[in-house]
């Protein structure tokens, strides 16, 4: 999980702040409006660089859904219409048999057996992508898997590192396998002498998927370097 700068209410598109302005006492299960519900999906695709705000893979229009931060509660949260409150996460319909992780790459998954992030946490509290500490929870692995950081002192934000990953579902096999590939394919970059600045870089709008993996490949490579 990558820090996501805290958006504004400002910032959200014109359209969402109008269809607020004409319906002050709505909550998100009245927003039925699809063409505005569209436009505010992909100002938080924009924003993320195309990257699921909790593991990171590539999402677009047909590969996401709108999550709350703080969750809806069955329509009693009173932030369920902030546009700080929201983001977007992979998965757009866990309903279906083929889930899609990256856009037009069906992975063939049947049923809800991998269903992760947004769809699989429920109201349960995790870390939030808008927590500038958010990156100090966890720890990225050379086999794909994410961790818990060992180097947290605090007992209660090892719990919470700990509830994310689990309901979450961060470590789902398609997840560690991805970002194993993530993590290999950055060393093989490295070797072939691409900088660091050019492997991170943004593409186009777009973030490399699971780019903590690809920063933690990058660490390890730069410690052998140095003979650490």
């Amino acid at each position: 999980m990558r820090h996501i700068r805290l958006p504004k209410e400002s910032e959200a598109p014109q359209s969402f702040q109008r269809w607020k302005k004409r319906h002050p006492q709505a909550n998100y299960g009245r927003f039925k409006d699809a063409d505005v519900k569209r436009e505010l999906k992909n100002s938080y695709i924009q924003r993320q660089g195309g990257l699921c705000c909790y593991c990171e893979s590539r999402i677009g229009m047909e590969t996401s859904h709108i999550e709350h931060i703080d969750p809806q509660m069955g329509g009693l949260s009173t932030h369920s219409m902030e546009y700080a409150n929201m983001a977007a996460s992979c998965i757009k319909d866990p309903k279906k048999e083929s889930l899609l992780f990256s856009e037009g790459t069906p992975l063939n998954v049947i049923g809800d057996s991998l269903l992760h992030c947004g769809h699989a946490r429920g109201t349960n509290r995790v870390v939030s992508p808008y927590d500038p500490r958010c990156e100090t929870f966890f720890s990225y692995s050379s086999n794909g898997e994410i961790k818990v950081n060992p180097n947290l002192e605090n007992a209660e934000a090892r719990a919470l590192a700990y509830d994310s990953i689990q309901f979450l579902r961060l470590n789902v096999p398609t997840l560690v396998v991805l970002r194993k590939v993530a993590f290999t394919e950055t060393i093989k970059m490295l070797q072939r002498g691409i900088s660091e600045n050019d492997i991170l870089r943004d593409i186009n709008g777009k973030s490399p998927p699971f780019i903590s993996s690809a920063k933690t490949a990058i660490k390890l490579w730069n410690k052998i370097k140095e003979g650490k």
